[in-house]
């Protein structure tokens, strides 16, 4: 079991390019990956994606691509215009001599005129992809293993999550046949207390057994102590299973409502709640897992 909350990150040389690759994963129903490269590199965009989704199958995948340094010698991007310069020193020597002013002229004059470097855009070759997938790959790869440490986390709660409620509803099956007797007894009362007022011929029997198969939740019960063995053995597969629990839990809650709305005693209402409960953290937990 994986979640879907990671995070890695992973330097290396691009062709020159110091990079750093972040990637971050979050929560997310279906999978959506998101690459955001600087100028130089954006002609990678589509490859890595490619990657991201052969390395994920759900949640919101966020990649960002940021150049930290130029290696000197593979790539050193700025030029000095030296015509522009010169003539800058020029112009500088006639207002000196205009002025009458004293001092040098020195090198330092140039830190105050940006305009005078060129940026050299030196395309990347297509060569320089798989340099970029494998530090993107490593990346991923610790943000894959922190989501395989989390989803053991999230797994232990889930299953201690699933026998809790397996307790309950065995709890709830001990406590059919004392309910169901004790309807029994209730209508067997009413029915002898309406005939002694009423000339109306009416077979208490049929009148008992078509109201008791009505309360009677062994049916759901069976259900859903079925559908618990599926889905325990749902954690225990490999691959996206977030979707399959996400699905368990609603059936979960449909038999546990037809339950409470069957049997409707206090003691099976309280039990229903609790169980409840726990199938609502579960459907929180599942929609971290992958």
């Amino acid at each position: 079991m994986k979640s879907m909350t990671g995070y890695g990150i992973s330097t290396g040389i691009v062709e020159g390019f110091g990079v750093s690759c972040e990637l971050k994963t979050l929560n997310g129903r279906y999978l959506d990956v998101n690459v955001r490269l600087p100028k130089e590199l954006s002609m990678f965009e589509v490859p890595l994606i490619g990657v991201l989704k052969s390395k994920f199958s759900r949640g919101s995948i966020f990649l960002n691509v940021t150049i930290k340094s130029y290696e000197y010698k593979q790539r050193w991007p700025f030029t000095i215009d030296s015509k522009k310069a010169g003539l800058y020193i020029e112009l500088l020597r006639t207002i000196k001599k205009a002025l009458r002013l004293r001092g040098r002229i020195t090198v330092d004059v140039f830190s105050h005129s940006p305009e005078l470097f060129l940026k050299e855009d030196k395309p990347v070759s297509e060569n320089a992809v798989n340099d970029i997938i494998n530090i993107v790959e490593e990346a991923a790869k610790k943000a894959i293993l922190m989501r395989d440490s989390e989803g053991d986390e999230i797994k232990k709660e889930i299953q201690a999550l699933v026998d809790n409620i397996s307790s309950i509803i065995r709890n709830i099956e001990e406590k059919i046949p004392a309910m169901v007797e004790q309807y029994r007894h209730k209508i067997a009362e009413f029915m002898n207390s309406f005939k002694q007022s009423s000339d109306t011929q009416v077979s208490s029997e049929a009148v008992i057994g078509s109201y008791i198969d009505k309360i009677d939740i062994n049916e759901e019960v069976k259900r859903i102590q079925s559908h618990i063995k599926a889905f325990t053995q749902i954690l225990d597969t490999r691959g996206a299973i977030g979707k399959k629990l996400e699905f368990f839990t609603q059936e979960f809650i449909r038999e546990l409502n037809t339950i409470a709305a069957k049997a409707g005693g206090a003691n099976i209402t309280i039990n229903v709640i609790e169980a409840k409960n726990a199938v609502e953290r579960i459907k929180e937990l599942s929609q971290n897992v992958e």
